[in-house]
């Protein structure tokens, strides 16, 4: 039996389902869970949508964005538990214990690494995005998609392909796209409010930032760091950290760009690459994870201690590729 038909009957025989995304979730990881909430509920199965970091202001328009809890009280029996996109437990923050208590573990990933410590795992570093397993696991659970699952899932796809533009996007990806097109989704109105409609504090956040950044190794690495004074400036919060370091990715010559952001005893990393450098890799360096070219890590230290420690990671991982990647 293939792990989708084994999840979906654990799925449809258990009367309640808690989905778990990481740390500073994506459009991926809520489009997927929100997506995958609806699907659940339509066949009676109560489904929560955990995030620690709640739901940025860009992906506020997905449909069931506004049911996400931050947390979940330590008496809960959870029989069946998700985690989306975590390797490790870790990266689900403060809803580790969550995950734990849950008399089944069940993990969807698509990252590098095969996740660790689930009893169930559906697992494909080929996918372009966690969103593409969802689809897949909600067909297994004989669950018509309607316009409100495929907004989310189209969502997923969009997010992690950077609408269709980086090199994990294939013919699948587009062929599921097309599919949830047909669903009602629309492409532009996914694009509008992920890409289209950055609240103002934001904009003068990424001027701080940009204007704080520094181009390292001849040109190949943007890095820049994020402080209490520049979101206080800008009148930002934590949630406009986001899309930065897509930003600085789009400098000529850039092959990696890090962004580091001051939360006082720990430091938010969030890595992008392109042409051949893992940011996964980087990332695992600094005890994070994510994908190949789109990676993360939480730093428990202060942000002076940080950087040189950065610095020194983003060297070694343009270094290792070499300059004909």
């Amino acid at each position: 039996m293939d792990p989708q038909e084994t999840i979906a009957r654990t799925l449809r025989a258990s009367g309640q389902v808690l989905i778990v995304c990481h740390l500073g979730p994506d459009g991926d990881c809520l489009g997927a869970g929100l997506a995958l909430a609806g699907a659940l509920e339509r066949i009676g199965v109560d489904a929560t949508v955990a995030s620690e970091d709640g739901v940025p202001d860009s992906l506020a328009f997905l449909p069931g964005a506004s049911r996400v809890v931050r947390g979940v009280p330590d008496a809960l029996g959870i029989p069946v538990a998700i985690a989306l996109e975590c390797s490790t437990l870790d990266r689900a923050g403060g809803l580790a214990p969550a995950l734990e208590r849950a008399g089944t573990l069940i993990a969807i990933d698509h990252h590098g690494e095969r996740p660790q410590d689930a009893q169930l795992t559906y697992w494909d570093p080929d996918a372009a995005a966690v969103g593409e397993l969802v689809m897949d696991l909600i067909a297994h659970l004989g669950v018509a998609v309607d316009r409100p699952i495929a907004t989310c899932l189209l969502a997923a796809l969009v997010t992690d392909t950077g609408v269709f533009r980086y090199a994990n996007t294939t013919p699948r990806t587009l062929r599921l796209a097309a599919e949830l097109i047909e669903r009602g989704a629309s492409l532009g109105e996914v694009v509008r409010a992920v890409y289209e409609e950055q609240p103002a504090p934001a904009v003068r956040l990424l001027g701080h930032a940009l204007v704080a950044s520094q181009l390292l190794e001849s040109g190949a690495v943007a890095m820049t760091a994020v402080t209490p004074a520049m979101l206080a400036s800008a009148g930002a919060g934590p949630d406009d950290v986001s899309g930065i370091a897509a930003a600085l990715r789009t400098i000529s010559g850039v092959r990696l760009a890090v962004v580091l952001e001051d939360r006082g005893n720990t430091v938010r990393v969030s890595i992008r690459t392109r042409d051949g450098v893992r940011a996964d890799l980087m990332a695992h360096a600094l005890g994070g994870g994510g994908h190949a070219r789109a990676a993360g890590a939480e730093m428990s230290c202060r942000i002076e201690e940080a950087v040189p420690r950065v610095r020194s990671a983003a060297s070694r991982a343009v270094r290792s590729v070499g300059d004909d990647a």
